[in-house]
């Protein structure tokens, strides 16, 4: 539907000078006076406002529209729209096409998040091509306080409260100050034509539904709630700005690198007053989230070697730190070995694996424990294939010479006196979801080489440089 409606009210048809003197103010305030702007045009109400008002105040622009195709004909009335509006006017207009379904066919993903980077992706690319300084959105302050309420129930903290921010790089939003219906009214004094997005009464999406089922019952509980928020967005923007100096203290005194490593020691930890929220903006960086931090906490006080796991980064318990390491992708990976025909070799992050499966001459008249860099396994053909993987918490195993006596991997790297740095690179080669070695340091009983030999297998394990240095 498109809206250019005139009225014989002589109030709606008087210029509306305060709502150009209010953008104007915004634009000084801000230092967006004098700058070459590009303004994201949909052929909306609050964008097409914008554009306006900005003509108005003979401001540097051109206009910017993408049609993604998502409603047919109604995406292509809007260009329609916004193609002959701009020509009225005599404003430079750029148009980009895209075919979402396509995309999201080829490359897969969440339509809505799609669309977004589709649009500030080509924003900025036209930015740098014509060598402007900014991109406009029109969010409103109906836009920004959804989006303070949508963080908020999220539990986004103390940033998300802050709402939509003025500036976020390139990109400006010259209308946050201004309400939905003071633009409205702008629009019908000055025969501005808008489209509306019939998307925008789905309530599937949550803006809507905030917008059309909750807002209404907040403000009828509290007439001034719009007021307020706008008021308490802004506040929480400067009490963010004061929470990050804070929090860029505590990181400088706690968080201390050692080559690939983050170590945070944990007596200075305990005496933070705000454990929780510290913990929490320290540890968010590498990936852990509020759900976390209970069992993050529990650490603190749990025997060594204890850990927990973001996905990208392993935090691990040391007699005095928590020690913060990136998870190496590989890490992830499980590497099968099949039976060996002649002399293989399996390289990886960790090095190289030399296999040879030995026949009867070729084995030792006596066995002896060999050095950890090589052993001498009893695996037959059915006990493959092997899997090389890193070690898992809860593993555990048959050291030889202890006697067939089952112990945790853990403890017995604990009883070895074995580095915590060097517990989290820790190999095992595993036969049917038993551990045949923990490589560099002890074979598992049940694989031992007994002296009648057997299907005898020696393997050795050649470091490479990087985990020889650690």
């Amino acid at each position: 539907m498109i809206w250019n409606m005139t009225t014989d009210d002589n109030k709606l048809k008087t210029p509306n000078q305060e709502l150009k003197e209010k953008l104007q103010q915004q634009l000084v305030r801000h230092h967006w006076r004098h700058q070459k702007i590009i303004v994201a045009l949909s052929g909306g109400l609050d964008s097409m406002c914008l554009a306006a008002l900005l003509n108005d105040l003979e401001v540097s622009f051109v206009l910017a529209h993408c049609n993604f195709g998502l409603r047919g004909e109604e995406s292509d009335g809007d260009e329609q729209l916004v193609r002959d509006w701009a020509e009225q006017q005599n404003i430079p207009l750029h148009v980009q096409r895209f075919d979402v379904p396509k995309i999201l066919k080829e490359q897969g993903g969440n339509m809505e998040d799609t669309a977004r980077k589709l649009r500030y992706d080509w924003f900025e690319q036209l930015r740098q091509t014509l060598d402007f300084d900014l991109i406009a959105t029109a969010h409103h302050q109906q836009d920004n306080i959804e989006t303070l309420l949508m963080n908020f129930f999220r539990g986004t903290g103390i940033a998300g409260l802050h709402g939509i921010l003025p500036q976020q790089g390139k990109v400006i939003r010259p209308l946050l100050s201004f309400e939905k219906e003071e633009l409205k009214r702008y629009a019908l004094a000055h025969d501005i034509p808008w489209r509306e997005d019939s998307s925008n009464t789905d309530s599937h999406y949550l803006r809507n539904a905030i917008r059309q089922q909750l807002w209404p019952e907040i403000e009828r509980v509290f007439p001034q709630a719009a007021q307020a928020l706008s008021g308490n967005a802004e506040r929480f923007r400067e009490t963010e700005i004061l929470y990050q100096e804070a929090i860029e203290g505590y990181r400088k005194k706690l968080i201390e690198p050692r080559q690939k490593d983050w170590y945070i020691p944990i007596i200075k930890l305990k005496q933070v007053s705000a454990l929780k929220t510290v913990l929490f903006e320290l540890l968010k960086p590498f990936g852990f989230t509020g759900r976390q931090i209970p069992d993050i906490l529990h650490l603190l006080d749990a025997e060594a070697g204890k850990w927990l796991s973001s996905g990208s980064h392993r935090i691990c318990k040391d007699r005095n730190f928590l020690i913060i390491t990136a998870v190496e992708a590989i890490e992830s990976t499980l590497i099968t070995i099949n039976f060996p025909e002649g002399e293989q070799t399996i390289a990886w992050l960790g090095g190289r694996l030399i296999m040879r499966s030995l026949s009867p001459e070729m084995q030792p008249a006596q066995w002896t424990q060999a050095a950890s860099a090589e052993e001498f396994l009893n695996l037959s053909p059915q006990d493959f294939p092997l899997t090389l993987r890193p070690a898992r918490e809860g593993d555990y195993f048959y050291p030889l010479g202890m006697n067939r006596k089952k112990k945790k991997l853990g403890r017995f790297l604990r009883d070895q006196k074995v580095p915590l740095a060097q517990k989290q690179d820790i190999w095992v080669l595993e036969s049917r979801h038993r551990i045949v070695w923990v490589l560099g340091h002890r074979i598992d009983e049940r694989f031992k080489v007994t002296e009648n030999g057997g299907n005898v297998i020696r393997i050795q394990w050649k470091k490479d440089k990087k985990q020889t240095q650690k």
